[in-house]
């Protein structure tokens, strides 16, 4: 659920690992095995499910639609993703509530009991997703049924968990492994693949907030000499981490899930996007050289984040920072790219990637001219809406050329962003620059 950077670099290998998930790990009844067995479609033993895993993967479903807009893709798997979807009405939300209340397996190698954020806004994220691609496939009534159950999803869970600064864990006499009161710095991840995806805010946009600076104020570290933890040391004496929960009310477990008091970078990543996110940029930026410090070369391996085992996977949960600072956004079916810089916005240029191409992006604000450049290096890209931002004032004498071919376009604005609509398909080939000119 938290490596990112394959679908961005390597979009048809994930493409590929999605045909796995659900053509040969989901059963008919939409259980699916969380562990592969090799070569694919050998027999393999039916094992737990696993809360988190399942529903991120619907979203990673819908992550690969987006950047590829391959329609025959969806189509293949789609029946299959909404049995794994519905699958939850059996296991973890028998009434439909839109809050997972069953024993949910998760990546803590432990069952959480009850009502948590983290396994609960997966769920959410998974509804809203499933409702997108049943919609794209004219699935109105599991549109129907998945936008329902969020909805009450959404309100309840809100209204259950919310302590006032974050969101706790609601059980009543699982003997051991859970986490309540704490603030859990997961809590959000269902939120951070909400952003990643753009599938807006899946509980009040205030509150989300305000839990995100929660877990920097209680669960980030500025060392850990008098830290006790007695699992695997990832972070000690003058280094710098986020704990994967604490508890600043009290309440904390005789047993707590067994890594809770650990550092993972995996977790430390997806925490600092959702800071940038949020507005949190220096708190952000902050964990992240807390993180990369640990790894200088001297210490340990700058190329080896470890984790469970050596170059662990988690640790790719670093590309979202650069989407988060750069606020890219790309849906291919929309044929639509978006950039929203946090950070440099005078003179900012990034990397961008999609299922059908990569490249460069600039954008330079000088004296009331906004100077913008889209560089196709590899591959292609078709586009019929493009975003820029932020974009202050009134738009004047704007150009726009793809390649050598001047583009008419409609102009809107929305939310500070810049917002061109082109008359039809743009197409950039590999070498073509796409050039937005505008006094602002």
């Amino acid at each position: 659920n938290y490596e990112q950077t394959l679908a961005f670099l390597f979009p048809q290998l994930e493409r590929d690992m999605r045909v796995t998930d659900f053509l040969y790990d989901t059963d008919e009844d939409g259980h699916m095995n969380f562990r592969h067995v090799m070569p694919r479609g050998v027999a393999r033993v039916r094992g737990k499910p696993a809360a988190d895993g399942q529903m991120g993967t619907v979203m990673k479903l819908y992550r690969e639609w987006r950047l590829s807009g391959d329609m025959d893709f969806l189509r293949r798997l789609w029946p299959r993703a909404k049995k794994a979807l519905e699958f939850a009405w059996k296991e973890w939300d028998r009434d439909r509530d839109g809050v997972m209340e069953g024993v949910q397996h998760n990546t803590y190698d432990v069952e959480f009991i009850g009502p948590n954020p983290m396994t609960g806004l997966l769920y959410l994220g998974a509804l809203r997703a499933g409702e997108e691609m049943a919609r794209a496939l004219g699935d109105r009534e599991a549109a129907r049924k998945f936008r329902e159950v969020y909805e009450g999803g959404r309100e309840k869970l809100d209204r259950t968990l919310w302590d006032g600064e974050y969101y706790i864990q609601k059980y009543d006499g699982a003997p051991k492994y859970q986490f309540g009161s704490g603030c859990l710095s997961d809590q959000m991840l269902g939120q951070w693949w909400a952003h990643i995806l753009d599938l807006g805010y899946l509980l009040p946009e205030d509150r989300v907030r305000k839990a995100v600076s929660s877990i920097f104020k209680y669960n980030w570290r500025t060392d850990f000499y008098d830290h006790a933890n007695c699992q695997r040391i990832y972070a000690l004496g003058d280094e710098r981490g986020l704990l994967l929960c604490s508890w600043p009310k009290g309440g904390r477990p005789q047993f707590p899930f067994p890594y809770s008091d650990e550092v993972w970078t995996g977790i430390e990543y997806e925490v600092a996007a959702l800071l940038v996110w949020e507005g949190f940029l220096e708190e952000g930026l902050a964990v992240v050289k807390g993180a990369r410090d640990r790894y200088d070369g001297e210490r340990r391996n700058p190329y080896d984040e470890v984790e469970c085992g050596h170059h662990y996977a988690r640790a790719l949960s670093s590309w979202s920072l650069l989407l988060a600072l750069s606020g890219f956004q790309y849906s291919a079916p929309e044929r639509g790219m978006g950039f929203f810089p946090k950070v440099f916005p005078e003179d900012f240029r990034c990397f961008w990637s999609t299922g059908s191409g990569w490249g460069t992006f600039r954008m330079r604000v000088r004296r009331r001219r906004l100077r913008a450049e889209l560089s196709v290096l590899y591959g292609e890209l078709e586009l019929e809406k493009l975003e820029l931002g932020p974009v202050e004032g009134k738009v004047r004498d704007l150009y726009v050329r793809a390649g050598r071919r001047p583009v008419q376009v409609e102009v809107l604005r929305k939310g500070g962003k810049l917002c061109l609509s082109f008359p039809g398909p743009t197409l950039l080939k590999a070498g073509e620059v796409l050039r937005v000119c505008a006094t602002v």
